[in-house]
């Protein structure tokens, strides 16, 4: 009886049909994982991308605008920190980044530089401290696969600052 079963036995050992298979199952976990966090960093690269560029056209928005080393009028600064997150200086604009609701997330500040040197020509020659606009910004991130990639950043901060330069 075992000489009947022996080469079917030999035959189905030595057979290769499924372990392509079986390789696939065990790689596809790990290609999955691979491919849902190249999608995941790419997104946050748009995402900061998109926040840079808001961000230093709210810098050079600011530049021109009157203002001492004390700072902006309330009113120019609520535009900078809207201009920011909407891309647009009226109060109708949604936001850039999905789920980025609050102005509050955009800080402007203004500070004095030292104009010793004559760097600063212009409307700031013969000043000696020249005001440069700085606008800081953290939007939020929301990663759609984070629970899958173990990633769990949920904001970043970017920064751009300006002074007017005629």
């Amino acid at each position: 009886m075992i000489s009947r079963i022996a080469p079917h036995l030999r035959r189905f050992l030595a057979g290769r049909g499924g372990s392509a298979a079986v390789e696939f199952a065990l790689v596809l976990p790990f290609l999955m994982l691979l491919m849902f966090a190249f999608i995941g960093v790419g997104r946050l690269f748009w995402n900061y991308h998109i926040a840079v560029s808001a961000v230093r056209d709210a810098a050079r928005y600011a530049a021109p605008l009157p203002m001492t080393c004390a700072g902006l009028s309330a009113s120019d600064q609520l535009h900078v920190q809207h201009l920011a997150r909407t891309g647009d200086i009226t109060a109708t604009g949604g936001p850039l980044i999905a789920n980025w609701t609050s102005d509050a997330s955009v800080v402007v500040t203004v500070s004095c530089v030292s104009n010793a040197g004559g760097t600063y020509l212009g409307r700031y020659e013969d000043m000696a401290n020249v005001p440069v606009v700085k606008v800081t910004a953290s939007p939020p991130y929301i990663d759609a696969f984070g629970g899958l990639t173990g990633v769990s950043l949920t904001t970043f901060s970017v920064s751009a600052q300006q002074a007017w330069t005629e």
